[in-house]
Protein backbone atom coordinates (compact mmCIF):
# COMPACT_ATOMS: atom_id res chain seq x y z
CA UNK A 1 0.00 0.00 0.00
CA UNK A 2 2.81 2.40 0.89
CA UNK A 3 4.56 1.47 -2.37
CA UNK A 4 1.46 2.77 -4.16
CA UNK A 5 1.69 6.06 -2.26
CA UNK A 6 -1.21 5.25 0.05
CA UNK A 7 -1.24 5.42 3.83
CA UNK A 8 -3.54 3.13 5.80
CA UNK A 9 -5.15 4.83 8.80
CA UNK A 10 -4.52 2.18 11.43
CA UNK A 11 -1.90 -0.27 12.66
CA UNK A 12 0.51 -2.11 10.42
CA UNK A 13 -0.51 -5.31 8.66
CA UNK A 14 1.91 -7.28 10.83
CA UNK A 15 0.33 -5.93 14.02
CA UNK A 16 -3.18 -6.61 12.75
CA UNK A 17 -2.21 -10.18 11.84
CA UNK A 18 -0.71 -10.79 15.27
CA UNK A 19 -3.62 -9.35 17.26
CA UNK A 20 -6.51 -10.41 14.98
CA UNK A 21 -5.72 -14.07 15.62
CA UNK A 22 -7.23 -14.52 19.07
CA UNK A 23 -4.97 -17.42 19.99
CA UNK A 24 -1.82 -15.50 19.03
CA UNK A 25 -3.17 -12.43 20.82
CA UNK A 26 -3.50 -14.49 24.03
CA UNK A 27 0.14 -15.48 23.76
CA UNK A 28 1.17 -11.88 23.14
CA UNK A 29 -0.88 -10.68 26.13
CA UNK A 30 0.69 -13.26 28.42
CA UNK A 31 4.16 -12.24 27.26
CA UNK A 32 3.26 -8.63 28.14
CA UNK A 33 2.18 -9.67 31.65
CA UNK A 34 -1.54 -9.15 30.98
CA UNK A 35 -3.88 -11.64 32.76
CA UNK A 36 -5.79 -13.90 30.38
CA UNK A 37 -8.75 -16.25 30.74
CA UNK A 38 -7.52 -19.82 31.37
CA UNK A 39 -7.39 -21.52 27.99
CA UNK A 40 -5.49 -23.69 25.54
CA UNK A 41 -3.26 -23.48 22.51
CA UNK A 42 -4.93 -23.90 19.10
CA UNK A 43 -5.87 -27.48 18.28
CA UNK A 44 -7.64 -29.45 15.57
CA UNK A 45 -7.42 -32.79 17.41
CA UNK A 46 -10.59 -33.74 19.35
CA UNK A 47 -8.76 -36.02 21.80
CA UNK A 48 -6.11 -33.43 22.60
CA UNK A 49 -8.80 -30.75 22.91
CA UNK A 50 -10.72 -32.89 25.41
CA UNK A 51 -7.62 -33.28 27.57
CA UNK A 52 -7.11 -29.53 27.46
CA UNK A 53 -10.76 -28.96 28.40
CA UNK A 54 -10.37 -31.22 31.44
CA UNK A 55 -7.41 -29.15 32.61
CA UNK A 56 -9.26 -25.87 32.10
CA UNK A 57 -12.48 -27.13 33.72
CA UNK A 58 -16.02 -27.08 32.33
CA UNK A 59 -17.85 -25.12 31.08
CA UNK A 60 -15.52 -24.13 28.25
CA UNK A 61 -15.86 -22.10 25.07
CA UNK A 62 -14.64 -23.32 21.70
CA UNK A 63 -13.59 -20.21 19.79
CA UNK A 64 -12.50 -19.60 16.23
CA UNK A 65 -9.06 -17.98 16.30
CA UNK A 66 -10.08 -15.58 13.54
CA UNK A 67 -13.67 -15.03 14.72
CA UNK A 68 -15.31 -11.75 15.63
CA UNK A 69 -18.57 -10.07 16.57
CA UNK A 70 -19.60 -12.97 18.77
CA UNK A 71 -19.44 -15.43 15.87
CA UNK A 72 -17.36 -18.58 15.86
CA UNK A 73 -18.06 -19.33 19.54
CA UNK A 74 -19.63 -22.42 21.08
CA UNK A 75 -20.14 -23.10 24.80
CA UNK A 76 -19.70 -26.69 26.06
CA UNK A 77 -21.31 -27.03 29.46
CA UNK A 78 -19.97 -30.41 30.57
CA UNK A 79 -17.64 -33.24 29.62
CA UNK A 80 -20.22 -35.71 28.18
CA UNK A 81 -21.13 -33.18 25.49
CA UNK A 82 -17.50 -32.75 24.45
CA UNK A 83 -16.67 -35.15 21.60
CA UNK A 84 -15.30 -35.19 18.11
CA UNK A 85 -18.48 -33.45 16.98
CA UNK A 86 -17.51 -30.35 18.92
CA UNK A 87 -14.65 -29.77 16.48
CA UNK A 88 -17.07 -29.72 13.53
CA UNK A 89 -17.25 -25.91 13.46
CA UNK A 90 -13.82 -26.04 11.75
CA UNK A 91 -15.12 -25.93 8.14
CA UNK A 92 -17.72 -23.32 9.09
CA UNK A 93 -15.11 -21.16 10.80
CA UNK A 94 -12.80 -21.49 7.80
CA UNK A 95 -15.59 -20.51 5.42
CA UNK A 96 -16.57 -17.48 7.52
CA UNK A 97 -13.15 -16.20 8.55
CA UNK A 98 -10.67 -17.87 6.19
CA UNK A 99 -9.14 -19.76 9.13
CA UNK A 100 -10.55 -22.90 10.72
CA UNK A 101 -8.23 -22.98 13.74
CA UNK A 102 -10.00 -23.29 17.11
CA UNK A 103 -8.88 -22.90 20.68
CA UNK A 104 -10.46 -23.38 24.11
CA UNK A 105 -11.18 -20.84 26.79
CA UNK A 106 -12.73 -21.08 30.25
CA UNK A 107 -16.36 -19.92 30.20
CA UNK A 108 -17.00 -17.43 33.02
CA UNK A 109 -20.75 -17.59 33.40
CA UNK A 110 -21.63 -14.25 34.98
CA UNK A 111 -18.83 -12.02 33.80
CA UNK A 112 -19.01 -8.43 32.68
CA UNK A 113 -17.53 -7.27 29.38
CA UNK A 114 -15.27 -4.26 29.91
CA UNK A 115 -12.98 -2.82 27.25
CA UNK A 116 -10.26 -0.18 27.27
CA UNK A 117 -9.77 2.36 24.48
CA UNK A 118 -6.14 3.04 23.61
CA UNK A 119 -4.26 5.37 21.26
CA UNK A 120 -0.64 4.76 20.31
CA UNK A 121 1.92 6.17 17.88
CA UNK A 122 4.25 3.16 17.68
CA UNK A 123 6.36 4.21 20.68
CA UNK A 124 4.03 5.78 23.21
CA UNK A 125 0.53 4.70 24.18
CA UNK A 126 -2.24 6.10 26.34
CA UNK A 127 -5.63 4.85 27.47
CA UNK A 128 -8.91 6.75 27.37
CA UNK A 129 -10.52 4.76 30.17
CA UNK A 130 -13.01 1.95 29.77
CA UNK A 131 -16.42 1.12 28.37
CA UNK A 132 -18.85 -1.50 29.66
CA UNK A 133 -20.52 -3.65 27.00
CA UNK A 134 -22.18 -6.35 29.12
CA UNK A 135 -25.70 -5.94 27.71
CA UNK A 136 -25.45 -8.35 24.79
CA UNK A 137 -27.50 -10.85 22.87
CA UNK A 138 -25.86 -13.71 21.00
CA UNK A 139 -22.58 -12.25 22.30
CA UNK A 140 -23.11 -9.09 20.27
CA UNK A 141 -23.22 -5.74 22.04
CA UNK A 142 -26.43 -3.71 22.00
CA UNK A 143 -26.02 -1.20 24.87
CA UNK A 144 -22.65 0.31 25.87
CA UNK A 145 -21.69 2.85 28.49
CA UNK A 146 -18.63 4.67 29.75
CA UNK A 147 -17.27 4.43 32.32
CA UNK A 148 -18.11 1.06 33.91
CA UNK A 149 -20.25 1.92 36.93
CA UNK A 150 -19.06 -0.96 39.13
CA UNK A 151 -15.31 -0.92 38.47
CA UNK A 152 -13.26 -0.05 41.59
CA UNK A 153 -10.65 2.65 40.99
CA UNK A 154 -7.72 0.32 41.71
CA UNK A 155 -9.04 -2.29 39.27
CA UNK A 156 -9.69 0.40 36.66
CA UNK A 157 -6.10 1.62 36.94
CA UNK A 158 -4.69 -1.92 36.68
CA UNK A 159 -6.91 -2.80 33.70
CA UNK A 160 -6.12 0.40 31.81
CA UNK A 161 -2.38 0.06 32.46
CA UNK A 162 -2.51 -3.55 31.23
CA UNK A 163 -4.06 -2.31 27.99
CA UNK A 164 -1.33 0.30 27.56
CA UNK A 165 1.39 -2.28 28.25
CA UNK A 166 -0.03 -4.60 25.59
CA UNK A 167 -0.25 -1.78 23.02
CA UNK A 168 3.36 -0.80 23.66
CA UNK A 169 4.57 -4.41 23.46
CA UNK A 170 3.43 -4.71 19.83
CA UNK A 171 4.44 -1.20 18.74
CA UNK A 172 0.80 -0.34 18.11
CA UNK A 173 -0.16 2.65 15.93
CA UNK A 174 -3.61 4.24 15.85
CA UNK A 175 -6.76 3.56 17.86
CA UNK A 176 -7.49 0.13 19.28
CA UNK A 177 -9.55 -1.59 21.93
CA UNK A 178 -8.38 -4.14 24.48
CA UNK A 179 -11.30 -6.28 25.67
CA UNK A 180 -11.54 -7.92 29.07
CA UNK A 181 -13.90 -10.10 31.06
CA UNK A 182 -14.44 -8.76 34.57
CA UNK A 183 -15.64 -10.80 37.56
CA UNK A 184 -17.06 -8.26 39.99
CA UNK A 185 -17.23 -10.80 42.83
CA UNK A 186 -13.49 -11.47 42.84
CA UNK A 187 -12.61 -8.11 41.23
CA UNK A 188 -10.48 -10.02 38.71
CA UNK A 189 -10.13 -9.20 35.02
CA UNK A 190 -8.90 -11.24 32.06
CA UNK A 191 -7.82 -10.27 28.54
CA UNK A 192 -9.93 -11.85 25.80
CA UNK A 193 -9.03 -10.04 22.57
CA UNK A 194 -7.88 -6.86 20.87
CA UNK A 195 -9.78 -5.03 18.14
CA UNK A 196 -7.23 -3.37 15.87
CA UNK A 197 -9.62 -0.69 14.62
CA UNK A 198 -12.01 2.00 15.71
CA UNK A 199 -15.18 0.45 17.17
CA UNK A 200 -18.89 1.14 16.86
CA UNK A 201 -19.04 2.31 20.47
CA UNK A 202 -16.17 4.82 20.31
CA UNK A 203 -18.48 7.91 20.58
CA UNK A 204 -19.11 7.30 24.31
CA UNK A 205 -15.37 7.46 24.95
CA UNK A 206 -15.25 10.73 23.01
CA UNK A 207 -18.17 12.00 25.10
CA UNK A 208 -16.48 11.44 28.49
CA UNK A 209 -12.94 12.49 27.47
CA UNK A 210 -13.51 15.19 24.84
CA UNK A 211 -10.96 13.49 22.56
CA UNK A 212 -11.76 13.19 18.84
CA UNK A 213 -10.52 9.64 18.21
CA UNK A 214 -10.88 9.82 14.43
CA UNK A 215 -8.77 12.98 14.23
CA UNK A 216 -6.11 11.41 16.44
CA UNK A 217 -6.01 8.31 14.20
CA UNK A 218 -5.49 10.45 11.10
CA UNK A 219 -2.75 12.51 12.74
CA UNK A 220 -0.90 9.38 13.86
CA UNK A 221 -1.21 7.89 10.36
CA UNK A 222 0.29 11.14 9.01
CA UNK A 223 3.38 10.48 11.11
CA UNK A 224 2.64 12.79 14.03
CA UNK A 225 3.29 11.62 17.60
CA UNK A 226 0.54 11.47 20.21
CA UNK A 227 -0.64 15.01 20.86
CA UNK A 228 -1.05 14.53 24.61
CA UNK A 229 0.26 12.56 27.56
CA UNK A 230 -1.74 10.26 29.85
CA UNK A 231 -2.16 12.84 32.62
CA UNK A 232 -3.87 15.22 30.19
CA UNK A 233 -6.77 12.80 29.63
CA UNK A 234 -9.57 13.33 32.13
CA UNK A 235 -13.00 11.74 32.21
CA UNK A 236 -16.16 13.63 33.00
CA UNK A 237 -19.74 12.47 33.35
CA UNK A 238 -21.34 9.33 31.94
CA UNK A 239 -22.26 8.35 28.38
CA UNK A 240 -24.49 5.61 26.94
CA UNK A 241 -24.86 4.32 23.39
CA UNK A 242 -27.56 2.04 22.01
CA UNK A 243 -27.41 0.28 18.65
CA UNK A 244 -30.63 0.87 16.77
CA UNK A 245 -31.27 -2.12 14.53
CA UNK A 246 -33.99 -2.96 12.03
CA UNK A 247 -35.06 -6.02 14.01
CA UNK A 248 -38.08 -7.18 15.97
CA UNK A 249 -36.66 -7.60 19.50
CA UNK A 250 -39.77 -9.46 20.67
CA UNK A 251 -39.65 -12.02 17.86
CA UNK A 252 -36.16 -13.44 18.34
CA UNK A 253 -34.64 -10.29 16.81
CA UNK A 254 -35.99 -11.16 13.38
CA UNK A 255 -34.47 -8.81 10.74
CA UNK A 256 -37.00 -6.31 9.41
CA UNK A 257 -36.00 -4.87 6.03
CA UNK A 258 -38.36 -2.41 4.39
CA UNK A 259 -38.89 1.28 3.72
CA UNK A 260 -38.72 3.90 6.48
CA UNK A 261 -41.88 5.94 5.93
CA UNK A 262 -40.80 8.73 8.26
CA UNK A 263 -37.83 9.42 10.52
CA UNK A 264 -37.41 12.05 13.23
CA UNK A 265 -34.18 11.95 15.25
CA UNK A 266 -34.03 13.15 18.86
CA UNK A 267 -32.35 16.46 19.54
CA UNK A 268 -31.11 18.56 22.43
CA UNK A 269 -28.09 19.00 24.64
CA UNK A 270 -26.09 15.84 25.31
CA UNK A 271 -27.81 13.88 22.49
CA UNK A 272 -26.08 12.60 19.34
CA UNK A 273 -27.41 10.37 16.58
CA UNK A 274 -24.96 8.74 14.16
CA UNK A 275 -26.64 7.24 11.13
CA UNK A 276 -27.47 7.63 7.45
CA UNK A 277 -31.19 6.81 7.50
CA UNK A 278 -33.91 9.21 6.38
CA UNK A 279 -37.60 9.24 5.47
CA UNK A 280 -37.97 7.03 2.40
CA UNK A 281 -34.77 5.08 3.06
CA UNK A 282 -35.02 1.44 1.92
CA UNK A 283 -33.39 -1.01 4.35
CA UNK A 284 -31.86 -3.83 2.27
CA UNK A 285 -32.02 -7.44 3.48
CA UNK A 286 -28.42 -8.25 2.56
CA UNK A 287 -26.34 -6.50 5.22
CA UNK A 288 -26.07 -5.88 8.94
CA UNK A 289 -29.34 -4.48 10.29
CA UNK A 290 -27.72 -1.54 12.14
CA UNK A 291 -29.58 1.69 11.33
CA UNK A 292 -27.73 4.07 13.60
CA UNK A 293 -26.34 4.78 17.04
CA UNK A 294 -28.01 6.93 19.67
CA UNK A 295 -25.52 8.43 22.11
CA UNK A 296 -26.29 10.50 25.20
CA UNK A 297 -24.10 12.18 27.83
CA UNK A 298 -24.89 13.64 31.23
CA UNK A 299 -23.19 14.47 34.52
CA UNK A 300 -23.80 11.03 36.06
CA UNK A 301 -25.15 7.61 35.14
CA UNK A 302 -28.66 8.12 36.52
CA UNK A 303 -29.05 11.37 34.59
CA UNK A 304 -27.64 9.75 31.44
CA UNK A 305 -30.24 6.96 31.61
CA UNK A 306 -33.01 9.53 32.05
CA UNK A 307 -31.69 11.45 29.05
CA UNK A 308 -31.58 8.25 27.00
CA UNK A 309 -35.21 7.55 27.92
CA UNK A 310 -36.23 11.03 26.78
CA UNK A 311 -34.27 10.70 23.54
CA UNK A 312 -35.90 7.33 22.81
CA UNK A 313 -39.32 8.87 23.41
CA UNK A 314 -38.50 11.58 20.86
CA UNK A 315 -37.03 9.20 18.28
CA UNK A 316 -39.67 8.34 15.68
CA UNK A 317 -39.24 5.71 12.95
CA UNK A 318 -42.33 4.63 11.04
CA UNK A 319 -42.72 1.78 8.53
CA UNK A 320 -40.37 -0.81 10.02
CA UNK A 321 -39.82 -2.46 13.37
CA UNK A 322 -36.69 -1.54 15.30
CA UNK A 323 -35.08 -2.27 18.66
CA UNK A 324 -36.21 1.12 19.99
CA UNK A 325 -38.96 -0.25 22.30
CA UNK A 326 -36.55 -2.75 23.83
CA UNK A 327 -34.18 0.02 24.87
CA UNK A 328 -37.03 2.11 26.25
CA UNK A 329 -37.97 -0.80 28.52
CA UNK A 330 -34.37 -1.22 29.62
CA UNK A 331 -34.26 2.42 30.73
CA UNK A 332 -36.89 1.56 33.37
CA UNK A 333 -35.57 -1.87 34.35
CA UNK A 334 -34.35 -1.94 38.00
CA UNK A 335 -31.34 -4.18 37.28
CA UNK A 336 -30.18 -1.81 34.55
CA UNK A 337 -30.74 1.23 36.75
CA UNK A 338 -28.73 -0.40 39.53
CA UNK A 339 -26.02 -1.75 37.23
CA UNK A 340 -26.75 -5.35 38.26
CA UNK A 341 -26.21 -7.22 35.01
CA UNK A 342 -23.71 -9.45 33.19
CA UNK A 343 -23.12 -10.73 29.67
CA UNK A 344 -25.95 -13.29 29.88
CA UNK A 345 -28.42 -11.00 31.68
CA UNK A 346 -30.19 -9.54 28.63
CA UNK A 347 -31.05 -12.88 27.07
CA UNK A 348 -32.32 -14.20 30.42
CA UNK A 349 -34.39 -11.05 30.91
CA UNK A 350 -35.90 -11.35 27.44
CA UNK A 351 -36.93 -14.94 28.14
CA UNK A 352 -38.72 -13.77 31.28
CA UNK A 353 -40.27 -10.80 29.49
CA UNK A 354 -41.69 -12.93 26.68
CA UNK A 355 -42.79 -15.86 28.83
CA UNK A 356 -46.56 -16.58 28.74
CA UNK A 357 -48.38 -14.85 31.58
CA UNK A 358 -51.70 -15.75 33.28
CA UNK A 359 -54.66 -13.81 31.88
CA UNK A 360 -55.47 -12.53 35.36
CA UNK A 361 -52.01 -11.04 35.87
CA UNK A 362 -51.69 -7.29 35.50
CA UNK A 363 -48.41 -6.53 33.85
CA UNK A 364 -47.27 -3.07 32.93
CA UNK A 365 -45.28 -4.47 30.05
CA UNK A 366 -48.52 -5.85 28.51
CA UNK A 367 -50.02 -2.38 28.53
CA UNK A 368 -47.41 -0.98 26.18
CA UNK A 369 -47.97 -1.61 22.49
CA UNK A 370 -45.20 -4.17 22.18
CA UNK A 371 -45.76 -7.52 20.49
CA UNK A 372 -45.21 -10.62 22.57
CA UNK A 373 -43.14 -13.50 21.24
CA UNK A 374 -45.29 -16.33 19.96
Amino acid sequence: MREAGLIFVGPSGATMTKMADKAKARETAMAAGVPVVPGSAPSENPEAALEQAKLIGFPVMIKASAGGGGRGIRVIEKKPIFSASTIRPLPKAKAAFGDGTLYLEKFIRQSRHVEVQILADGENAVHLFERECSLQRRRQKVWEEAPCAVLPDLVREAMCQSAVSLAKSVGYQGAGTIEFLYDDESESFYFIEMNTRIQVEHPITEAITGVDLIREMIQIAAGQPLSFKQEAIQRRGHAIEIRLNAEDPFNNFMPFPGVIESFTPPMGSGVRFDGLIYSGFAIPPYYDSLLGKLIVWDEDRESAIHRMARALDELAIEGVKTTQPLFRLLCDEPDVLNGKFHTAWLEQWLETLNAPKPDTQTDAKKDCSLPQAS
